[in-house]
């Protein structure tokens, strides 16, 4: 496989994403990693070779060019979503319009509940509450989950029209042809398990937010759920959460995309009969940063009482060697467990989670972390996780009352690390990690926007009684391949021989080019 790339000065950068599992992956003779940005010389325009050696799977969702030669500035043009808009439906207008980064969409919504299961898919959109000050709610929701329910064949069954599996039940989803997507103001809500389905013994998946783009910005928004609140997803793509709110139980921050939250809040909700949860669940992969929290605030509702199991986060697919046992009711168990051997399914994940200058509940456990469980064949939690990969750090931590947590009265961290830093080390460990997510201005980095909302205040939008549209459900079909992520592990399988490559967006014609130019501001 080629990859054309044109003449440019101060070179580019190449990013191949996807999944990669056994074989070794080679861009002008190189071996590379996905999802992790490879600079290459671009003197003159010519075909760079991308080669596969070696047996295994290799999934590609995408490959992205990154000059350091400017582009010019972006424009944009904006709709009007709500009763009285130029579209009712959210759906509607990203239907009806065309956009991309140099010409962004902008939907200036009018402040109320949108009743609606959302997917963007072209590149450039940004969802903007139309209330800039953000005091009146635009709140997009719906109630899709996942049952986490397997035959004998371990094949996802759909108990209904709403199970849609982890991977498609999301009231938003921006999908990875969405490149740029930004938000500001906007509340995310599935109402499985918050609104509905809330007695104990309901909890399930239900997805809020799932991002698979690359360069997602998010200013000032609500994500609202229980179980698996907020997906990032794809390795190599990064997602900015600038201040806003995140509240779930369990794993609700999760994925394995480079995800940076400055100044937001998580809040670890209560939910019936449940006196545990988890705030993080990453699958990293190894050349991945993974989920990064820095001046974050760490609440947990007060239903917790002080037996509660609240934990920063649990290592995803970071899994030992195991053998799965799937019984004729679709339940499964482990056994054959091996700590010290890691799983041949999973030989690229390395969990990643780090706070940095944080406020910590004290309901937290002194453990801080969790190890990844799974049930054996008499039904007890074991261990299954690959201690020597996972990469969990918590740096210069504090408690309510804004002073500094001592690592020596955390003695018996599980997995990760604890350390204290003066102000210098904090702003050195900051400067480092922004660098290592991919974010600035050098070729291949990503210049963040800057916050300000995409039109001016307008006081129509900042007074009254918030509207309510009747807008569709939006009712889905199940999809059965739809991918679950549950306490039981998925079929590690045989090996897969051949190599599969599916979805490789590649620019052909020598025209084509020029337009792969991307503006490193956006």
């Amino acid at each position: 496989m080629y990859i054309p790339v044109a003449q440019a000065e101060g070179g580019a950068t190449v990013t191949v994403k996807g999944q990669l599992y056994g074989p070794t992956l080679k861009l002008d003779g190189t071996d590379i990693a996905t999802g992790t940005a490879v600079t290459i010389a671009t003197d003159s325009t010519r075909y760079v070779p991308l080669s596969v050696e070696g047996t295994g799977s290799l999934y590609l969702t995408g490959i992205a060019i990154d000059y350091a030669a400017g582009s010019p500035a972006a424009t944009s043009h904006t709709v009007t979503v709500g009763p009285n808009g130029q579209y009712r439906t959210i759906q509607a207008a990203l239907d009806a319009n065309d956009s991309s980064e140099t010409d962004r969409l902008v939907l200036k919504i009018t402040p109320g509940d949108y009743r609606e299961k959302i997917t963007v898919t072209k590149p450039g959109v940004t969802f903007a509450n139309a209330d800039v000050t953000a005091k009146r709610a635009v709140t997009i929701r719906a109630s899709y989950y996942s049952s986490n329910t397997f035959d004998a064949d371990g094949k996802f069954v759909p108990q209904d029209e709403f199970d849609l599996g982890t991977n498609k039940c999301a009231t938003v989803t921006i999908g990875a042809g969405a490149t740029g997507f930004s938000a500001y103001g906007i509340t995310f809500q599935n109402d499985y398990n918050v609104v509905d389905h809330t007695a104990a013994g309901e909890q399930t998946p239900a997805v809020a937010l799932n991002t698979q783009a690359d360069k997602v910005y998010l200013k000032n928004s609500r994500i609202i759920g229980r179980q698996d609140t907020l997906y990032v997803q794809g390795a190599g793509n990064r997602v900015y959460v600038d201040g806003g709110y995140i509240e779930g139980t369990v794993d609700f921050v999760f994925g394995d995309a480079n995800a940076y939250f400055a100044g937001t809040e998580l809040h670890m909700a209560a939910f019936a009969g449940k006196n545990n949860g988890y705030f993080t669940a990453a699958n990293t992969k190894k050349s991945g940063v993974g989920l990064v929290f820095d001046r974050c605030n760490l609440t947990v509702a007060a239903a917790y009482d002080d037996d509660a199991k609240l934990s920063l986060g649990r290592p995803w697919q970071t899994f030992a060697q195991y053998t799965q046992v799937r019984k004729g009711d679709g339940s499964s168990y482990v056994t054959g467990v091996d700590l010290g051997t890691k799983n041949s399914a999973y030989t690229d994940t390395s969990s990643a989670v780090t706070y940095l200058d944080s406020t910590m509940s004290s309901k937290i456990t002194k453990n801080r972390w969790n190890v990844w469980t799974s049930k054996n064949q008499s039904g007890k939690s074991v261990d299954v996780t690959f201690h020597d990969d996972v990469r969990f750090a918590e740096y210069a931590s504090h408690d309510e009352t804004g002073a500094l947590l001592d690592p020596a009265d955390y003695k018996n961290v599980v997995l990760g690390s604890m350390s204290a830093l003066d102000e210098a080390q904090v702003q050195a460990k900051r400067a480092e990690l922004l660098a290592a997510l991919g974010f600035g201005s050098a070729a291949g980095q990503w210049v963040v926007p800057d916050g300000a909302w995409p039109f001016a205040y307008d006081p129509n939008y900042s007074t009254g009684t918030d509207v309510q549209p009747t807008q569709p459900g939006g009712n889905a079909s199940p999809n059965a391949d739809s991918a679950a992520k549950a306490d039981t592990m998925p079929e590690t399988g045989s090996a897969i021989i051949a190599v599969v490559v599916v979805a490789v967006p590649l620019l052909v014609a020598g025209l084509a080019l020029v337009a792969v130019r991307r503006n490193r501001q956006q």
